[in-house]
Order: C-alpha cells, then sequence, then structure tokens
C-alpha cells in the first residue's frame, strides 16, 4: 500500500481525531501528526537490522537521492529545488564531490569521442 492510501485510511479511522494541521504532509502520525524525530530514527536503524544492512543515518538518503539526481543528468537547479535549498550554491557546494565527478565523466567521454575520430 503506498503512502497515501496509509495516510487516508489513517484518517478515516481516527475520524474527527485526525489533526487536520499538517494535511499537506504525507507522512504522519496515525492521528495525523508530525513524527516525532527520534522515533523515526529507531524505527529506521530496527528496518535496517531487521534486513541485515549496516546502520546508515537516515538523512543518507536524501544524499543518495541527490547523488542519484546528479548521475541521471537532472539540472542543478531542478535538484536544488526538489531538495528545498534557498538557492543553487547550497546545492553545489554540499554536492562539490558528485559535481567533480560528473564533470570527470564528461571529459572522459569527450576523450572517446576524439580516439573515434
Amino acid at each position: 500500500m503506498n503512502a497515501l492510501k496509509i495516510k487516508k485510511s489513517e484518517k478515516l479511522k481516527a475520524g474527527t481525531s485526525y489533526c487536520k494541521d499538517n494535511l499537506d504532509y504525507i507522512f504522519l502520525s496515525e492521528q495525523g501528526n508530525l513524527i516525532n524525530a527520534g522515533n523515526l530514527d529507531k524505527t529506521w536503524a530496527k528496518f535496517l537490522k531487521d534486513l541485515n544492512i549496516p546502520h546508515k543515518k537516515f538523512h543518507a538518503l536524501r544524499h543518495t537521492y541527490a547523488t542519484k539526481q546528479f548521475e541521471n543528468n537532472i539540472p542543478l537547479k531542478t535538484i536544488s529545488m526538489l531538495l528545498g535549498h534557498s538557492s543553487i550554491e547550497i546545492t553545489a557546494n554540499i554536492y562539490t564531490h558528485v559535481l567533480k565527478k560528473e564533470k570527470e565523466k564528461s571529459i572522459d567521454i569527450l576523450g572517446d569521442i576524439k580516439t573515434m575520430v
């Protein structure tokens, strides 16, 4: 079941006690409240442990997401917007290592083209 269906189901179960202040958010408690960060961290750690995956901070997912966007040639401005950064400079500064890797990949492609001609 996807997150929106779960949210709708929880909203129906909670009835009038469901908090209407956070309707713009997808991931909420069963009562429609914001999720406590400590609970999220504990759940994440248990999830990784159950799958025998070495622990990584939950925030690592954000970095993985951004890196995959760069690797798939999504424009910096788009990635910055999706991450909620106030400027593309912030995104560029945080992901400098990824930008460097993509630049090197681009240079390698140019080298391959040169040898083909």
